[in-house]
């Protein structure tokens, strides 16, 4: 995914937010849903809080991995955390138009949720690419180590006058034997 396209998603994401903060507004009592506001403070912050390190562990999974292949076991977990990361982001995301107050301008109601969701997406969106580390796009890694390996095997055989033939094709497929 490119910046462009990354850029768009996040505004995709801080629309509906705001849509749908906009649209319980309208039916909020003036003073909002909450009675006391530093106990849903509270919440959000403990929801926030399981986001934040759930993210972390996910970017230090991310990280370990961001140059080395991955399978089995250590792919299934990443699943797990990205299905887990995503429910928590759909709670904070139903949980923030509770937040709505007819009593509060609406830009700043705006800006609340928009903020959120913004920080929230563009996070998703980082760990999409360190997941998936081999692109062309800004970030991305390109195989110059395992070129360089490879002009090496190849100056090293030609070298000894070996003749090898490859079991796979360029994008790793076993090749006819």
């Amino acid at each position: 995914m490119n910046i462009v396209w990354g850029f768009f998603a996040i505004a995709g994401a801080c629309a509906v937010g705001v849509t749908a903060l906009l649209l319980v507004r309208r039916r909020a009592p003036e003073g909002g849903f909450f009675g006391d506001g530093d106990r849903a403070a509270g919440v959000f912050g403990v929801l926030a809080t399981g986001f934040s390190i759930l993210l972390g562990f996910i970017v230090f999974l991310a990280f370990e991995s961001y140059d080395q292949s991955r399978i089995g076991a250590e792919q299934e977990a990443l699943v797990l955390l990205w299905i887990v990361l995503f429910f928590v982001a759909g709670v904070i995301f139903a949980f923030m138009p509770f937040f709505g107050d007819r009593g509060e301008r609406v830009v700043v109601q705006g800006m609340l949720i928009g903020s959120v969701i913004a920080v929230m997406a563009a996070l998703l969106l980082l760990l999409r690419g360190l997941d998936q580390p081999f692109h062309d796009g800004v970030g991305g890694l390109q195989p110059t180590a395992m070129q360089r390996s490879l002009r090496m095997a190849d100056e090293a055989l030609r070298s000894i006058g070996a003749q090898v033939t490859i079991p796979c094709d360029t994008r790793g497929k076993p090749g006819a034997s």
